[in-house]
């Protein structure tokens, strides 16, 4: 579900976290309008979406985890070369969601 707060969006191969459709909309402001096609959106149910609300490809468990640790570390967390690999439950639980 689209609607479904919290979420993760994969915005340009970066993670951004929305916890309301206010935030989800100042995440995508700066998105040229060719590239809003690209954006995913993945909630915690696990569902792969765009931002039409249609199923899209899924990440891999090692995509979505350097994903989530790159984001981490922009946020000033440290020790995670350990983490190789995320399930969505993982990773909303490991960004404290």
């Amino acid at each position: 579900m689209l609607n479904s707060y919290p979420q993760l969006l994969v915005i340009y191969n970066e993670l951004e976290i929305a916890h309301n459709q206010q935030e989800q909309q100042e995440h995508l402001h700066s998105v040229m309008q060719s590239e809003l096609s690209d954006v995913r959106v993945l909630n915690k149910q696990g569902d792969y979406l765009n931002l039409q609300g249609i199923a899209c490809p899924a990440l891999s468990g090692e995509q979505l985890a350097q994903l989530v640790t790159a984001y981490l570390l922009n946020e000033g967390q440290c020790c995670l070369g350990k983490i190789k690999t995320l399930s969505t439950t993982q990773a909303f639980d490991l960004l404290g969601l």
